[in-house]
């Protein structure tokens, strides 16, 4: 008896199944339509990406300010914070950041990474277009050294 209802249900049931119409076909979007507006350029940079980039080349900057400056410090922090070098401190600056603004997503975190690497690598290159600068941030002696590891200042030539 129950075996029979429950068949009888299901007989009701796919029968309105089989009624129903069939649903129009929705076109969907394949990605080959030029989405551009009309005076429009190509790809833009984001700004959460420049801001991060000028962050993270600030950020390194600072470390290495602060690297040199403690270095030949008496205070246990100072010593520290020389010892531990440049990167820990950018490090741990990053790392408040990050949290602090919520720099957390792709561009932000693309646009930090790249600051870094173009300060790594670049920091010479700005130290020799604005030496009076990295005079003040650092010393001479030090902005000799830079210029000088960079090739971008021949060594003095010590005669005996």
């Amino acid at each position: 008896m129950e075996d029979s209802y429950q068949k009888q249900q299901f007989e009701a049931r796919l029968e309105r199944i089989r009624t129903r119409e069939p649903e129009p076909h929705v076109a969907t979007n394949t990605g080959s339509q030029n989405r551009q507006a009309s005076g429009a350029s190509g790809r833009r940079v984001p700004f959460a990406f420049v801001l991060a980039f000028m962050t993270g080349v600030l950020v390194l900057l600072a470390a290495n300010v602060i690297s040199f400056q403690t270095q030949g410090e008496s205070s246990f922090f100072l010593k520290i914070l020389g010892t531990v070098g440049p990167f820990a401190i950018a490090g741990a600056l990053l790392f408040v950041i990050m949290i602090g603004l919520g720099m957390r997503d792709k561009p932000h975190v693309i646009g930090l990474a790249a600051g870094l690497v173009a300060m790594y690598l670049g920091e010479a290159y700005l130290a020799w277009l604005l030496p009076d600068l990295w005079m003040a941030l650092y010393s001479p002696e030090h902005l000799d050294n830079m210029l000088i590891q960079a090739g971008l200042r021949t060594p003095p030539i010590v005669s005996y």
